[in-house]
This record gives C-alpha cells, structure tokens and sequence, in this order.
C-alpha cells in the first residue's frame, strides 16, 4: 500500500511539473509581458515636447515635429521625433532600419488617445508597400503614436519538438496516475 501511495505522490509532481511546463510554455509570453505606461514617461525631459506629450511642437527652424515611439523589430527601437508628415518609410529610417526578422504583415499601430471614432490600435500589413511600393495601408501618424513591429517567428521545429514532447510527457504521467488510482482500488 505503501509503495502504491508513492508511485501515486511521485506520478501526482510529475503531473504537476507537467502542467506548469505547459502552462509556462504556451502562456509564458502573457505572464511575462509588462504593461504599457501611458502618460509622459520618457519625454517630460524633453524641452521641445511642450507641456503634453501628445502634441506637436516646432523646433528653432519652425518645422512642426512630433515624437514617436517604435518598439519591436527596428535596429534602435525607443522614442524618436519626426515630422509631422512622416510616414512609416520615414520612422522605420529614423529608428535604425527594420530588422530581417520583422514581421510586416502583423504591424500595430497603436494611438496615445483614441481616435474621433474610438479606435486605439490598428493592426497593418506593411508587405505589401515594402514588395510593391503600395501605401494604401498606410495611416497618418499622429504624436506619441506606438509602432510595434513583432518578430517572425514563422515555423520552428525545436518549438515543435518541444511541444510534443511535453504533451507526451503529460500523457505519460495521466497514464501513471491512472494505473496508480486503479491499483489502489
């Protein structure tokens, strides 16, 4: 009986361990993430931003400017001031080129306030303008716009492995425990 209740204990961690494996793997990137802070983190230092951190400003020539931030997949990502006309081509440059593992057709833009309509956050697909020269998916920015370029992760086979190979080893131990319980009865 004894040894029984063992076989079940160990059976039951290796179950538990499982779980947390699989639960780490397939939710590691939600339960890692940090939140955004909005307001006027890193530009209250800046003497051209002006008192809001969502306005234009103008700088000793009178070029009206505005600052954006690029996050993701660009060789410098952080805060960088552009035109008030930049396009993405533009902001991309400014932030150090786009790297080669940028995802183009998942590009978020998201607004520091929402738009007249209520939206907050674009989702674009940029490929086509950097296959074609097409720029109808492209949006006007406006100041302290977020740019997120994710990463393509396309297919990997190491991921792959390692997801199988959890969910067998979850199998297994739902396989253990349920000859322990069976035996014990």
């Amino acid at each position: 009986m004894v040894s029984c209740f063992i076989r079940f204990l160990k059976s039951f961690f290796v179950r538990v361990l499982t779980l947390q494996f699989l639960l780490l793997s397939c939710c590691g990137s939600w339960l890692s993430a940090e939140p955004y802070a909005q307001g006027q983190a890193g530009v209250a230092g800046n003497p051209l931003a002006g008192k809001y951190s969502d306005s234009y400003f103008a700088d000793e020539y009178g070029n009206i400017l505005m600052i954006v931030n690029v996050l993701g997949e660009v060789g410098a990502p952080g805060q960088i001031i552009v035109s008030e006309n930049a396009d993405f081509p533009v902001v991309f440059s400014r932030a150090g080129g786009l790297k080669s593992t940028a995802n183009l057709k998942k590009v978020v833009l998201s607004r520091f306030r929402p738009d007249g309509d209520g939206i907050q956050a674009y989702k674009l697909n940029l490929k086509p303008y950097y296959e074609e020269g097409d720029r109808s998916s492209f949006l006007a920015l406006k100041p302290n716009d977020t740019i997120i370029i994710p990463e393509d992760r396309g297919f990997s086979l190491i991921g792959f492995i390692s997801q199988v190979g959890a969910v067998s080893v979850s199998l297994y131990s739902t396989y253990l425990l349920y000859n322990a319980l069976r035996s014990i009865n």
